[in-house]
């Protein structure tokens, strides 16, 4: 692929890149560092680009996968060994709770999920189809909208 082809791809597929990723649930800033991050890559490897008419496709695959490797990777261990000052996570005792609420089946469809696996990784463990994986997270969380519309 040509560069002068590339920098066509990127000028119309950065902002789609970049709706993607927070249609995945990247926050704004996160979308924002990993679309740039992934059409860089994208960049680097165009030479294994097959069809140069997919380059969007393509990218945004980069892109995902960058985005979910965010979520599998360890905590950072702390820098010269200073530890960092304790803060309570509210964020995350709050998706405890609700994940609480949920049936063992809804909990483990969930908790992996969040941990960034796709409907097809998921599908592939459970020996359910990923469509079926996609819908039973739609219901899972319709219900938790429905949770949280009543506590309020």
């Amino acid at each position: 692929m040509q560069s002068c082809d590339y920098a066509q791809a990127y000028n119309s597929g950065y902002a789609v890149t970049r709706r993607f990723l927070l249609s995945r649930g990247a926050s704004p800033p996160d979308a924002e560092e990993i679309a740039q991050a992934a059409w860089a890559r994208g960049w680097e490897h165009r030479n294994q680009l097959r069809d140069p008419g997919s380059v969007g496709y393509w990218v945004n695959t980069i892109a995902n996968n960058m985005f979910r490797a965010r979520f599998r990777s360890k905590a950072q261990s702390p820098i010269d060994g200073v530890e960092a000052p304790y803060q309570m996570n509210m964020e995350e005792i709050e998706v405890r709770r609700m994940l609480g609420r949920c049936s063992s089946r809804d909990r483990d469809l969930l908790e992996r999920s969040l941990a960034g696996y796709s409907s097809e990784e998921i599908a592939k463990e459970t020996g359910i189809t990923s469509t079926g994986i996609r819908v039973r997270m739609l219901r899972i969380r319709q219900s938790l909208r429905g949770l949280l519309a009543g506590a309020t």
